[in-house]
């Protein structure tokens, strides 16, 4: 008895090293509960440009349109080529917008959500040199509201509409442009 006791114990052991795990990136989680299921937020993407500048052209033309629309640089590293700001929040307005226009945290009883609450923002920028002597410029710009009128401590994922990301790489396109 004493024996195949051991032998269970050494087969459970030599087979717990076996299991893969699974590291695979998962969705944020927005809500859940047994009545619902899980309602999941999207992954971000970014936004992607290709203009015809070396990258040290497109790499001020970028910081040039940070400081344009207010937002404080916190990453600024040559060596991987980021600039940005992974942690930064406005209210109301963004570069000389309404909020709704780029932000979408749903609706309340007084219109979109994105007008009234404070918006957290990871908005990051790479800038890649290509072979041929263009620079690829993508942006990724990540939103989180928070409603403060309510005292509410909680963040939740909000999305884009895509169209900041677009008047960004616009703005980096028009600063290139000038002389």
């Amino acid at each position: 008895m004493k024996h195949l006791l051991l032998l269970v114990f050494v087969a459970a052991c030599a087979s717990s090293g076996t299991t893969a795990e699974n590291t695979t990136p998962k969705q944020a989680a927005i809500f859940q509960s047994a009545e619902t299921g899980t309602l999941l937020t999207e992954r971000p993407r970014a936004s992607v440009i290709t203009v015809a500048a070396p990258p040290s052209n497109a790499w001020l033309a970028v910081k040039a349109v940070y400081a344009e629309m207010e937002i404080p640089l916190t990453v600024d590293n040559a060596g991987t080529r980021q600039l940005g700001n992974q942690n930064f929040f406005k209210t109301r307005v963004l570069a000389g917008q309404p909020m709704a226009n780029f932000v979408d945290c749903g609706s309340g009883m007084t219109g979109p959500k994105a007008s009234t609450y404070r918006i957290y923002i990871s908005l990051l920028t790479q800038v890649t040199p290509n072979p041929d002597g263009t620079t690829t410029v993508q942006t990724t710009f990540v939103p989180m509201g928070q409603d403060v009128s309510a005292g509410s401590s909680d963040r939740i994922p909000c999305g884009s509409t895509g169209r900041f990301e677009q008047l960004f790489l616009d703005r980096v396109k028009a600063t290139l442009g000038k002389p």
